[in-house]
């Protein structure tokens, strides 16, 4: 169970490269910033990335959590972009088993439905022979009682039959954070909460030449030399335009706004994803089972503003309550039943199209002739492809600058290539997961709960948790009693996957604060107690990273405000 080489060491260090000058400078550490350092890295060329804040941060870890390859995207004829999406499903499940995981979605049809039973059946079928029928399995057709037994809070009245297919959930945020720890282990130079401030030019109008950098949490600044700069900032790319000496005639994208919320399981015990039509505007939205809760979304809307101010708002809670109560009557969801929120922003390619959910998630690449290119659109499922598609483009643009000179690349085989905790794992299926987690409780004085959640959130890197809770048993304790996380994994976190902060800790790499009661307020000050021994803080840096994390529950918990306000104003004599 010895994990992959090329992740060893990889996650305490912020590891500083000794270069004159970087082949490429990534801008921004998401999904798509994560996949292209990694493919230029293992190509050979040298990298460098930047993040502001922590990696996937943004969009990368407030999506839907599914590696899907978009059925809906059929009704929109978009055929090569579902073939791409079947075809990098079946992909992401070999290179990463532990964390892309087969799950039935069922699409119930009821008499008012637009598209009919057989329509819908027809549709899975393409849907099956475009993925060349290696879906996880092959999708099923119910009527009757069989239907209305499938899953017994869905409701009944009008139900035609319904529809099971397969398609796959992730851990976004863990899915960023491996293909980071594989670019360091490839010689990357990765750098969280580092701010590029500006991009330098020999001369104005001439190539680029460096990149002017700031560690956010230090203050300190650097300039770092590069001779080409690929920047994948997601939905910040029109803010970082100007600053970037990038001239756009209008507008790039056409960013839209996705709520999810979370709610205890037992008022919603589903064993697949439900599909559901939205009462309110007919939108597609799901009700999706998730490590031990209920999320209900997403919204698909128009969004203005600074991608740092993303937020569910009442009104998005209400319209998921309400489109969710229509297909479960008996949850009665309200927004007091709320446990968490999460938003984020599409960065949506900007195109003519009246409905936000019309919009494709194509992407794009601009090649600029002073060495700046620039990714924009695209979907989780898919970031692979993109990467490989930019630095190929960025290749291309070196050579013709005649900055490679005789430098030989190699071929990066990501198609293939593990990530870090799938080495010796390459089974979509997952028996080589469930045989990992037999081996752990067999080696270490663990249970077959705690190695089941270990071996399918690390992967083979689940070892050395294992270690650690055999030479300290205490480690192995659970940090909620309902959630299998423990105590090891905050020493993990910042050990070995990169975390410099309690909100690194608790929203991205144990993410109490999505699926906590509390989510993590109650042990806010024990996870800063062992982060800050782990990196050396002061009792005020301390101090100031409670409060930070604080104010992250409190931006999910926004909505409230709103709810309250109303409160008042529908009662305002009994308050």
């Amino acid at each position: 169970m010895s994990e992959a080489k090329t992740s060893e060491g990889a996650g305490k260090a912020r590891r500083t490269r000794t270069t004159e000058v970087y082949d490429v400078v990534v801008v921004g550490g998401g999904i798509t910033g994560a996949g292209i350092a990694r493919d230029a890295a293992l190509r050979g060329l040298s990298v460098a990335l930047f993040e502001k804040d922590d990696y996937a941060s943004g969009t990368s870890s407030k999506s839907s959590k599914m590696i899907h390859g978009g059925l809906r995207y059929l009704e929109h004829g978009e055929f090569g972009l579902v073939f791409e999406s079947v075809s990098e499903r079946r992909v992401q499940g070999t290179v990463a088993p532990h964390l892309v995981r087969p799950l039935p979605f069922l699409i119930p049809i009821f008499e008012q439905n637009r598209v009919g039973l057989e329509t819908m059946n027809l549709g899975l079928w393409i849907y099956d022979t475009m993925a060349l029928f290696r879906a996880p399995k092959m999708h099923k057709t119910f009527r009757g009682d069989k239907a209305q037994k499938l899953e017994p809070l869905l409701k009944t009245d009008d139900l035609r039959g319904a529809l099971e297919y397969y398609d796959c959930f992730t851990d976004d945020a863990r899915l960023v954070l491996e293909n980071i720890v594989d670019a360091v282990g490839a010689g990357a130079d990765c750098q969280s909460y580092t701010e590029v401030l500006s991009i330098e030019r020999e001369r104005e109008g001439d190539k680029v030449s460096a990149v002017l950098v700031r560690d956010r949490l230090t203050g300190a600044e650097r300039r770092v030399e590069t001779r080409a700069v690929l920047v994948a900032t997601g939905p910040w790319t029109d803010e970082v335009a100007k600053p970037f000496g990038l001239n756009f005639k209008s507008q790039l994208l056409r960013p839209t706004k996705g709520v999810h919320l979370v709610f205890p399981h037992e008022r919603l015990p589903l064993k697949r994803a439900v599909t559901i039509i939205s009462p309110v505007d007919q939108r597609v939205m799901f009700a999706i089972p998730w490590r031990g809760r209920t999320v209900i979304g997403t919204t698909d809307t128009d969004f203005a503003g600074s991608a740092d101010e993303v937020h569910a708002d009442f009104d998005d809670v209400k319209y998921l309550c309400k489109s969710a109560n229509d297909y479960f009557p008996s949850a009665n969801f309200t927004p007091d039943d709320v446990i968490a929120t999460w938003a984020g922003l599409r960065p949506l390619v900007n195109e003519d199209s009246e409905d936000e959910s019309d919009v494709s998630r194509e992407h794009q690449i601009f090649v600029r002739g002073d060495g700046v290119l620039l990714i924009a659109g695209g979907k989780l499922t898919t970031y692979r492809l993109m990467a490989k598609e930019m630095v190929k483009e960025a290749i291309k643009w070196l050579r013709g600058a005649g900055a490679l000179a005789d430098k030989k690349l190699r071929r990066p085989r990501t198609k293939r290539r593990p990530l870090p905790g799938a080495a010796g794992l390459k089974d979509p299926s997952g028996k080589g997961v469930k045989r990992l987690a037999k081996s752990l409780t067999r080696d270490y004085p663990i249970t077959r709960e705690l190695a089941e959640h270990l071996a399918w959130s690390y992967g083979v890197r689940a070892e050395k948790l294992a270690i650690a809770i055999g030479n300290d048993a205490s480690l192995g304790e659970r940090m909620q009693p309902d959630l299998p996380y423990v105590w090891a994994e905050v020493e993990f976190a910042v050990n070995h996957d990169m975390a410099r902060t309690v909100d690194d800790v608790l929203s991205r790499r144990v993410p109490l604060l999505l699926v906590g009661l509390d989510q993590g307020l109650d042990i806010a000050e024990q996870v800063a107690d062992r982060v800050g021994a782990l990196l050396g803080w002061s009792s005020e840096t301390r101090a100031q990273e409670i409060a930070r994390y604080r104010r992250t529950v409190a931006d999910s918990r926004r909505f409230r405000k709103a709810r309250d306000q109303a409160s008042v104003d529908a009662h305002p004599k009994a308050n």
